[in-house]
């Protein structure tokens, strides 16, 4: 996200956790610019490559100390931006003895959009509704099978089936499981 400019230097900085992008030559620039011309090694401490994706040209970042091993920034050996995390400009600066201009990045961001409310899956729901029909299908014919089991033996024209008392039960607990599918909190 584009801010306003801190000194003349426009500055990216991400809405969500408020780290702060540095192209090229900026964050050497504001650092001169915040004590008047005073210059700094910016170069990496001890680089290692960490993965995280560059957010301008994509190529890996490498990860090491700036100014300080201790301090810990991602650089892109590439296009050589820097991305410093939240409070670490204000560390940078505390490093080289900087005590002049801002210390830290405020922006003015709009009130967020309200999230919109989520439409249901469609195959979820047909899913479920299957699910449901079967565990009340085997529920009936688990019923039934009980009856007739516990049936006097004129009483009922059918005799309790194995196979039936089975499928019954398949069909009862597959639906039930199904209905409670996607519940990670109920599996663990």
């Amino acid at each position: 996200m584009e801010t306003p400019a801190l000194g003349n230097i426009p500055l990216d900085v991400c809405p969500g956790c408020s780290g702060i992008w540095f192209e090229k030559g900026e964050l050497e620039a504001l650092l001169r610019q915040s004590q008047g011309g005073a210059q700094a090694d910016l170069a990496l401490i001890d680089p290692k490559p960490e993965g995280h994706d560059c957010p301008a040209c994509k190529a890996k970042m490498s990860r090491g100390g700036l100014v300080n091993p201790l301090l810990l920034v991602d650089k892109c050996q590439v296009c050589e931006g820097v991305w410093l995390d939240a409070r670490e400009l204000a560390l940078v600066k505390k490093l080289l003895g900087l005590a002049g201009g801002e210390s830290s990045v405020k922006v003015d961001r709009p009130a967020p959009a309200p999230a919109a409310p989520q439409g249901k899956d469609a195959k979820l729901i047909l899913v479920k509704m299957v699910a449901a029909v079967c565990a009340l299908a085997g529920l009936a014919g688990v019923s039934y099978q009980m009856y007739l089991y516990f049936s006097p033996a004129e009483a009922v024209s059918r005799a309790p089936s194995i196979g039936m008392s089975v499928l019954s039960v398949l069909l009862f607990a597959g639906g039930i499981l199904a209905l409670n599918w996607g519940k990670e909190d109920r599996w663990r």
